[in-house]
C-alpha cells in the first residue's frame, strides 16, 4: 500500500482548532443554518434514542455511555447557540422591494436619530460614521443608494436634510441600542 503525504492542516493558534478552510468547507450561509439545525436535532435524537435502548446499555462501558451523554448535552447546547444566532443574525426577510439588511439599519438609525433629537433633525454623515464605523465614502455611497431606490429624500445644498418616505413597516428595529 502506497502511502501519500497529507498536506498539512491549518490550525488557528489561539484556539488550536482547524480552520474550516482547512477541512475543505465552505462558509455558512444564512440558508445553511436551518440545514444545520436539522443535522444537529436528528443527530442528538438518535443519540438519546441509543442511550435509552434497554438491550445496548448494560453492554456499553461506563466510559462510552458518559461520552455518549456529553455528546448529546454538547448538541442541545449547539443547537440552543444556533437558535439564538440566527434570530438575531437573520430578521424576517425584507419584502421585494423593500431595504436589504444594511439599508434597513441606516433607516432606522435615522428614525431613531430624528425621534429621539431635540431639534427633529436628521443625523449628519459624522453620525452615521460612528455608529456604523463607517468610511465617509461608504457613508454618503449608501445614502445615495437609499435616495435612488427611493427610501430617503434629500434636498441637496441643504445639511441634515435627510426624510424617510419609505413604508414604515420595512424599517426594522435596530440591532444595537442606540445612544447619542
Amino acid at each position: 500500500m502506497t502511502r501519500h503525504p497529507q498536506r498539512p492542516i491549518e490550525v488557528d493558534p489561539p484556539s488550536k482548532r482547524i480552520t474550516a478552510q482547512a477541512r475543505g468547507e465552505q462558509p455558512l450561509r444564512p440558508g445553511d443554518v436551518a440545514a444545520v439545525k436539522s443535522l444537529l436535532d436528528d443527530a442528538g435524537q438518535q443519540l438519546r434514542a441509543v442511550l435509552q435502548d434497554e438491550t445496548i446499555l448494560p453492554e456499553t462501558p461506563m466510559e462510552a455511555q458518559s461520552a455518549m451523554e456529553s455528546a448529546a448535552d454538547s448538541i442541545e447546547v449547539a443547537l440552543r447557540r444556533l437558535e439564538s444566532i440566527s434570530s438575531k443574525a437573520s430578521p424576517a426577510p425584507s419584502s421585494p422591494g423593500g431595504p436589504t439588511r444594511q439599508q434597513g439599519q441606516f433607516l432606522a438609525f435615522i428614525r431613531e436619530f430624528i425621534l429621539r433629537n431635540e431639534a427633529g433633525v436628521a443625523p449628519s454623515h459624522k453620525d452615521f460614521q460612528w455608529f456604523f464605523n463607517l468610511t465617509p465614502p461608504s457613508v454618503n455611497s449608501m445614502l445615495i443608494r437609499l435616495e435612488q431606490r427611493g427610501f430617503i429624500r434629500r434636498v441637496p445644498g441643504k445639511a441634515r436634510a435627510i426624510e424617510i418616505i419609505c413604508q414604515a413597516e420595512w424599517i426594522p428595529p435596530l440591532d444595537r441600542p442606540f445612544k447619542f
